[in-house]
């Protein structure tokens, strides 16, 4: 079965639990992300889908992001993001402010050449950014998957991931990422995954928690709009616990 198919399944799941639980049935599509040609749809440029799994299947670190929700009247299925703004012209200008600190951050942590990171004066150049993060084995996961207009509060988020804590390890557990990077939320989703998806789950230092039985980095880290920090001081700090990390890991990542 591919990830595709897997990936509709816990949809169809996903959304009689939101029934039975009278939440709102319409699901935000989430998961492996899509690599085919770059599209206008009339709204939004998106990917279509291609050789995505065999990108992941083949890919010397596969990365899994968790965000908490998305932020929208209506769901969309995110596998489809691009990043790019919303014009019909094809420009590789990418979204204000999500996605210039998310791709920020998926680079730095899949390019380590050498068992080396790469500095923020080197990693921030956008063109770079986008047309890595476009390309690279990434999935995405939100942990909410009914959409809101709002952030949600992280005792709404909880509530969420409690409430679907089997179908959510369950997807995390699907992808067999090495590296795990949760985004917002303050330590909820790091504490989500030790409790029902990698339990030896160890502190490293305070980006990095480590499970030992799968060889597998979770990462925590600010939602990317967060705005107190620069993205030089947030990147930087990820960036060299990072490097503490690999330095006292030598079998990271699995060699597959």
């Amino acid at each position: 079965m591919t990830y595709r198919e897997q990936e509709e399944k816990l949809f169809q799941r996903w959304a009689q639990r939101a029934r039975k639980l009278h939440d709102a049935d319409l699901i935000t599509k989430d998961g492996l992300l899509f690599r085919g040609d770059v599209e206008w749809d009339g709204f939004c440029q998106i990917h279509r889908p291609a050789n995505e799994e065999q990108l992941w299947n083949d890919a010397g670190m596969r990365l899994l992001v968790l965000t908490k929700e998305l932020y929208e009247e209506d769901c969309w299925d995110i596998r489809t993001e691009t990043g790019r703004v919303p014009s019909p012209r094809l420009t590789v200008r990418t979204a204000m402010r999500f996605f210039p600190n998310l791709e920020l951050w998926a680079y730095g942590l899949l390019t380590i050449p050498d068992r080396k990171v790469i500095p923020f004066s080197k990693a921030d150049n956008a063109t770079r950014l986008q047309g890595f993060y476009e390309n690279a084995p990434i999935a995405r996961i939100n942990c909410k998957k009914q959409s809101d207009t709002k952030s949600a509060s992280n005792t709404v988020l909880q509530k969420y991931m409690d409430n679907y804590a089997d179908l959510l390890g369950e997807q995390i557990n699907m992808y067999k990422a090495d590296i795990i990077l949760c985004l917002g939320g303050q330590g909820i989703m790091v504490n989500f995954i030790r409790k029902n998806v990698y339990t030896d789950l160890m502190d490293i230092n305070p980006h990095c928690f480590y499970s030992p039985s799968a060889n597998v980095l979770v990462v925590k880290q600010y939602h990317p709009t967060y705005n107190v920090y620069s993205r030089k001081e947030m990147y930087t700090a990820m960036i060299q616990d990072y490097q503490a990390f690999l330095k006292a890991t030598p079998h990271f990542p699995t060699v597959r």
